[in-house]
């Protein structure tokens, strides 16, 4: 502990940014040097989950859509190619319009939003015309969708499309999940249902069961304080903890070993979304154990979501360390 965390002054943990964008580094620069077959090559070898965050931190980039149609444009039979494209148009728009909630987007950025989701389409569309084994393109088209003013039946549509080619599909369960939360049409009642039934479908080790503690985040922060005494129910800290087991694939008396041997995807989303939702359903021992495999190093979401006062909304850090000192006696 430095002199500043003594003094409480800097919390102990730190907040990284594990974002796809470092990692999508070789994908930019085998684009920019137009070297398509070998980002075909990459894209096309990665899992569903790395693919995504390949995918995520290119279209990121500022160049992401000119280097995309240019690809696209050279490689007009490659579906990733289109998907690429497609993606990039979404991510560029939604840096136009912000995060901010719909009531507080400047109202310039609406059109030249609204007219990039609509333009991602053609290319999404195509890509899963040119790949039919491929679920990335209906994936995409549920993150457009939910942009606009979003239809629950295309929304649906979307989704059983893309999970008829690919059941597990982390991307179109991920951002399905966020249309079913009240935040974005959906409501507590159908996130829950979703996340719960993925969970069961989805084998020991998937990433899919981290959905069920995502959900629990979730409606804490859509209820704030409210929620506290809600979710600290006997049942409410078996269903995580069971979602926690599958996910790792671990017995009970295994369980910080897997954890702490966990990598790749979204791993540290799930660590993430496990850590605060043990937490808060009273898991305390499954909570200790994932904040351990932590080891100090978190990300903003979702330690921000249950920020109390204004030191800790201002670092979540502070949240971790509160939450570490209250799990200490477990």
């Amino acid at each position: 502990m430095n002199f500043l965390s003594a003094l409480g002054l800097k919390p102990n943990a730190v907040v990284v940014d594990h974002s796809a964008q470092a990692g999508s580094r070789r994908l930019t620069q085998k684009l920019a040097q137009g070297v398509h077959p070998e980002a075909e090559l990459l894209l096309s070898s990665a899992t569903d989950e790395n693919r995504e965050r390949l995918i995520y931190g290119f279209a990121s980039s500022a160049d992401a859509v000119p280097l995309a149609a240019r690809w696209a444009n050279a490689c007009p039979s490659s579906s990733l190619a289109h998907t690429v494209l497609g993606a990039s148009l979404i991510v560029s728009g939604w840096k136009l319009r912000g995060d901010s909630y719909a009531g507080d987007v400047d109202p310039a950025a609406w059109k030249p939003f609204l007219d990039r989701l609509k333009n991602a389409e053609e290319p999404l569309y195509l890509a899963a015309r040119l790949d039919q084994k491929s679920a990335d393109p209906y994936a995409w088209l549920i993150h457009a969708e939910l942009g606009g003013d979003a239809s629950r039946e295309r929304l649906a549509g979307f989704f059983s499309e893309a999970v008829a080619r690919v059941p597990l599909h982390w991307p179109a369960h991920y951002k399905y999940f966020n249309a079913t939360t009240a935040k974005w049409g959906g409501s507590h009642r159908e996130m829950f249902k979703f996340a719960d039934e993925a969970s069961k479908r989805a084998p020991p080790g998937s990433i899919l069961h981290s959905l069920v503690p995502t959900a629990f985040n979730d409606y804490a922060l859509a209820t704030g304080r409210r929620s506290s005494k809600r979710m600290k129910k006997q049942e409410n800290a078996a269903k995580v903890s069971a979602a926690l087991h599958s996910w790792v694939a671990a017995e009970p008396d295994m369980l910080g070993y897997k954890l702490e041997r966990v990598s790749g995807g979204f791993s540290n989303y799930g660590l993430n979304h496990f850590a605060v939702a043990c937490y808060l359903c009273g898991a305390d021992h499954e909570a200790k154990q994932v904040v351990d495999a932590l080891a100090g190093t978190i990300e903003h979401t979702p330690w921000s979501w249950v920020a109390k006062g204004i030191r800790e909304r201002l670092n979540p850090g502070f949240v971790h360390d509160r939450v570490k000192r209250e799990l200490a006696k477990f």
